[in-house]
């Protein structure tokens, strides 16, 4: 189970605050001490997690974002290769089949460019 991505949401300022809070916190104060020990957990635990995360995993980073709209405009254009198979409808009122067009086209419908044998030339 991936945990969640702590990199932007904890830093050197939290653990400022908790060095502050140490500072100012009254020893003889049950619930202070209370409180304050529960804020060195967990600081402790968002540290801990920090140590063991991986950014390249996060689904919040900038570079991964930036792949994905690279993949996502790639798919809509089939990878530079042309359609062979198609969902088509005989009828209006039919059912969509899959099957296998009589020449290549693009994702638009156009034709693609085929050489000498009728295979389609696809890009380098």
């Amino acid at each position: 189970m991936a945990g969640k991505f702590v990199g932007n949401n904890f830093g050197q300022d939290d653990v400022d605050k908790l060095a502050e809070f140490e500072d100012k916190v009254d020893k003889n104060d049950k619930e202070q001490m209370s409180l304050l020990e529960e804020m060195r957990r967990h600081v402790k635990k968002l540290e801990d997690l920090r140590k063991h995360e991986d950014p390249r995993l996060s689904f919040s980073t900038p570079e991964f974002r930036e792949a994905q709209r690279i993949f996502t405009d790639n798919f809509k254009k089939n990878f530079g290769k042309p359609v062979e198979w198609a969902f088509v409808k005989k009828h209006a009122w039919s059912k969509p089949q899959l099957v296998k067009l009589d020449k290549p086209v693009d994702v638009d419908g156009t034709p693609w460019p085929l050489d000498a044998q009728g295979k389609p030339i696809l890009k380098a």
